[in-house]
């Protein structure tokens, strides 16, 4: 059964319009899926599906004949007869399609005779293509793993809105509230849900799989091939095996604050080694960092950035860790809860096309909230806990961002508690469980 995504129609409108949609999201999330299900809901369309992983495909394409491979498969010419729907998968790895998809997005520009879709597992930037060749051309979409609420399999019951959208309401405390309350029916199935996101992340295939055997192999086999097909196919990537030690550091450390000296110490590699290989992880969508929330009324704020491998599956492939009561036992289930967190905020993010920021904020003295999002005119900052119980350090630590940040109306504590509303304090307690 296909399931709907929270960000979908904004990428089906973009298929709609002239210009070159491109979707990027880490291997097998769903872009390809996504697209195919599409062109099964428009059989009267003509399709052309092309893979750069395909060597004949990617041959024809580096002898920069794509649009003859494109006329070969639609069997007729551009410009002639119907209108042609390419869509190209895993462009990233040929980067001479570009240039050609630019000269036959000109030529035919105005004219409804071609649709360029494109998708790749790392960002379509990482040669310096899509801003140099297709400027002005293409518009660029994320497709993240599923979220909470594409993880339940509930999209038709669950309300179709967002918690998060209400955060911008007039009167966000009553939205919020009169949303959390139509939720509360489908709390069990989502809490449920919430731990094995936790655990094993939100890759599709993998959450249909019923053992934690068959997930565990899964990963392992989606590891290898990250490392065999992506890795090793950059010349500049010439150690794998400090690569794949980078990322069992990245994974034990997500969610702290990075720190350079003691990750080169411990892999024995320059700082500019790892910075070339850690920005590989960021470029194929695994991995993110975090910086500060820097606003001139702050003072003495920590600068390093925060790092997280974003997918909670592969942090307990690589962490061995594959027990919510092992991680409540050695505390690292709050890293988890943040890394789940991050994607949803992510997802929110990506639905507005204007500039947005997700930052963390911290003093030198040790004062901290989790993510501060940035979007304009508004700011939002939230404190991520696995608790029960408020802390009361926490709270105290929204307060003090609150009384700095004139632009943030109000505080967002997410735990495993009750909705609660603190009107005095400007602080909203939510469940972690309707945050979707």
């Amino acid at each position: 059964m296909y399931q709907q995504r929270m960000n979908g129609q904004n990428i089906i409108n973009s298929f709609n319009n002239q210009f070159v949609t491109a979707i990027i999201g880490p291997r097998r999330v769903g872009k390809s899926y996504f697209i195919q299900n599409y062109a099964l809901q428009h059989p009267h369309l003509k399709w052309v599906f092309l893979n750069m992983d395909k060597m004949p495909d990617r041959v024809q394409v580096e002898n920069n004949q794509l649009e003859r491979l494109i006329q070969e498969h639609a069997k007729q010419l551009i410009g002639l007869e119907v209108k042609i729907w390419v869509v190209i998968d895993e462009a990233q790895k040929s980067p001479a399609i570009f240039d050609q998809v630019k000269t036959i997005y000109d030529n035919f520009k105005g004219k409804d005779k071609i649709k360029f879709i494109l998708s790749g597992s790392a960002v379509l930037s990482l040669h310096k293509l899509s801003a140099e060749s297709l400027a002005g051309r293409i518009e660029l979409f994320h497709l993240q793993e599923f979220n909470l609420r594409e993880a339940t399999l509930l999209q038709e019951q669950i309300p179709l809105t967002s918690l998060f959208d209400k955060l911008v309401d007039t009167d966000p405390s009553t939205s919020i509230t009169e949303y959390i309350n139509q939720l509360k029916p489908f709390k069990p199935i989502l809490e449920n849900q919430l731990a094995e996101l936790l655990i094993w992340g939100g890759f599709p295939e993998l959450l249909q799989l019923p053992t934690s055997n068959e997930k565990i192999s899964y990963l392992n086999n989606y590891l290898q091939t990250y490392l065999e097909k992506d890795v090793r196919a950059i010349e500049t990537i010439t150690d794998i095996n400090l690569y794949r030690n980078m990322l069992d550091i990245f994974a034990e450390q997500t969610g702290s604050i990075r720190d350079e000296l003691r990750i080169t110490s411990a892999l024995g590699c320059t700082r500019d080694t790892l910075k070339k290989y850690r920005g590989y992880v960021e470029a194929t969508l695994l991995y993110k960092d975090v910086y500060p929330y820097i606003n001139s009324s702050l003072k003495r704020l920590v600068k390093s950035p925060k790092g997280y491998l974003l997918n909670n599956g592969l942090i307990s492939l690589l962490t061995g860790i594959a027990d919510i009561k092992i991680l409540e036992k050695t505390g690292t289930i709050g890293h988890r809860l943040e890394n789940w967190f991050l994607n949803e905020l992510y997802i929110w993010c990506e639905r507005s096309s204007f500039r947005q920021h997700i930052n963390y904020w911290r003093t030198s003295t040790g004062i901290e909230v989790d993510f501060v999002v940035v979007k304009k005119p508004y700011v939002f900052p939230f404190e991520v806990t696995y608790g029960l119980v408020p802390d009361s350090k926490k709270i105290r630590s929204l307060q003090k961002f609150l009384q700095n940040e004139p632009k943030a109306q109000w505080g967002y504590y997410i735990y495993r508690g009750e909705f609660v509303i603190d009107n005095d304090k400007k602080i909203m307690f939510m469940p972690c469980w309707a945050m979707n």
